[in-house]
């Protein structure tokens, strides 16, 4: 029977309106209210063939994941994200969108962890296994199957290749943020393959509790799920003799004012709105709590719907998970776009920046530019901070409109930043002091910061002396800039080498988060800012 479009949903909805209550019938008469959620399909798999242990019995290490009978789970009862969006459309198209749906397809992030696992020194013939501390996170189900084993002893099923999807998540529990990289306990083994929608629709609070509403399992809503990945410890079982912290968002977090005020990670960034909502933080509102899977995030470029020759989904690693079933091209697109819209947002909510200037000594103009982290509850920038990273672009000109001083200056045709520019990174070196810009987290030695991340709440205030050219004519028009921008260029070299496309030639562009411009004034007013950056009245 072809049942017209506009009814379809209608018919199916009917249908399995019918199904729940038949089998609501069936499971009352037999003396069953619901099925027990613990209970096993298949065999655990407990003994895979050829699986490498060389971190001892722990099937998760250098990672921090755990089962609860310490066994890798069932990859055969894994279920894709697909079966999801039978019921929970809208949240699977949202989640399609974000980067936790291609967390393991990223070419830059795919090509990373294989330059790791195949190039860096610390590989030392076990870099599959060691490169399970990268994919507890990115690759999770890979990671708790055991597909992440440097001789193939698993199916790879779409469910796998999914990254952080709807079942990670929902079945994680006892979250040990502190720890990093996967530390939490996955459930995944005691739920029923392919539960039929009857059976879940004729039990719908006993499928709530199963898969971890928030309302039933607090700690869905709250931060330690997130950081629980959102930290970053490389141990001592891939390098070195001590551990090195790489990512501290979560602990960012835990020192700011944020958690007095009951402010979570998931409360800005799974808001409907995630710049409006954090706009209202700073006005110090507390806006309804909504709830969106776009898990947006500071990734502008994986977002971006609009960079040329489908760019974007070579990026993500191809085509999204249940194309052409449950939607076409069209929308996707559409909904990426939305997603980008509001990753550009979140960036532009968090950051403000104030410049003020004077005339100095003779021949001299002195610029003092305010970098304020107004409404990030983490530092700014965080995150894998040897690729992220934050700087700022000061320009003067003077009443003629001719450029004096450019410090910070991007080149759009090199993918280069001014080298003079005060930047917000974390600088990583090898043991011959070599600067890494290409991820190689195995080889990291040593790490400084030109300039501390800034934290939540915080401010910093950056000083410039600028000579000015003899007879440039008065007054001087001052720009400030605060730029992102996702990773370096050499972060493109991995993806080349590594077999998975050349995009050498696509230049990663920044993203301008706040701005501010003024004109030289007198000496007495830019004492004013100079007290207020030291907490004088």
């Amino acid at each position: 029977m072809n049942v017209p479009g506009r009814y379809r949903n209608l018919h199916s909805g009917w249908r399995r309106l019918i199904v729940a209550v038949f089998l609501t019938l069936v499971l009352v008469g037999m003396g069953y209210a619901f099925l027990p959620a613990d209970r096993d399909i298949g065999v655990v798999t407990e003994n895979l063939p050829f699986y490498s242990l060389p971190f001892g019995k722990n099937p998760f290490a250098p990672g921090e994941w755990k089962t609860p009978d310490g066994t890798l789970v069932n990859w055969r009862g894994v279920p894709s994200a697909r079966n999801c969006a039978e019921c929970h459309r809208q949240e699977f198209m949202e989640w399609n969108t974000s980067l936790h749906a291609v967390s393991d397809l990223d070419s830059i992030y795919d090509a990373s962890v294989r330059r790791n696992a195949g190039r860096a020194h610390a590989a030392a013939g076990i870099g599959d296994q060691k490169g399970r501390w990268c994919e507890s996170c990115h690759n999770p189900l890979g990671t708790l199957t055991g597909a992440v084993n440097p001789i193939i002893a698993v199916q790879e099923t779409e469910a796998i290749e999914e990254g952080v999807s709807c079942i990670v998540c929902h079945t994680a529990t006892h979250p040990e943020p502190l720890a990093g990289n996967g530390a939490l306990t996955s459930r995944i083994n005691g739920y029923f393959r392919h539960l039929h929608e009857g059976l879940i629709m004729a039990a719908p609070s006993r499928h709530a509790r199963d898969m971890q509403a928030r309302r039933v399992s607090p700690h869905m809503g709250e931060s330690g799920l997130c950081g629980a990945c959102h930290t970053e410890i490389r141990p001592t079982e891939v390098n070195g003799q001590h551990r090195m912290d790489f990512q501290t968002t979560f602990e960012e977090w835990r020192k700011s004012d944020f958690p007095a005020k009951g402010v979570h990670c998931q409360d800005c960034h799974m808001a409907r709105d995630p710049g409006a909502y954090i706009t209202a933080l700073k006005r110090g509102e507390r806006p309804p709590r909504g709830v969106s899977h776009r898990l947006v995030g500071g990734n502008y470029l994986l977002t971006n719907p609009h960079l040329p020759d489908d760019l974007v989904i070579a990026l993500r690693g191809g085509p999204p998970t249940g194309i052409n079933r449950f939607f076409d091209r069209d929308e996707y697109m559409r909904m990426l776009d939305i997603t980008h819209q509001q990753v550009e947002g979140l960036l532009k909510s968090a950051a403000e920046v104030e410049v003020e200037s004077r005339m100095g000594k003779p021949g001299t103009l002195k610029i003092r530019v305010r970098v304020s982290n107004t409404g990030a509850g983490h530092a700014l920038p965080t995150g894998p901070l040897d690729q992220r990273h934050m700087w700022l672009e000061v320009k003067v000109l003077d009443s003629a409109g001719e450029t004096v001083f450019h410090s910070g200056a991007f080149d759009t045709e090199t993918g280069r930043t001014d080298a003079s520019a005060v930047m917000w990174v974390k600088r990583m070196e090898d043991k011959d002091g070599r600067l890494d810009l290409r991820h190689t987290l195995f080889d990291v030695e040593r790490l400084n910061y030109p300039r501390r991340p800034i934290p939540a709440g915080g401010s910093q205030l950056v000083n410039y002396d600028v000579p000015l050219p003899a007879g440039s004519p008065e007054p001087y028009r001052v720009q400030a800039r605060l730029w992102y921008r996702i990773a370096f260029q050499e972060i493109l070299d991995n993806v080349k080498e590594e077999g998975l496309g050349d995009h050498t030639d696509v230049i990663i562009p920044p993203l301008l988060m706040a701005t501010s411009e003024t004109v030289s004034m007198p000496a007495a007013r830019l004492a004013v800012l100079t007290d207020r950056s030291e907490g004088r009245p």
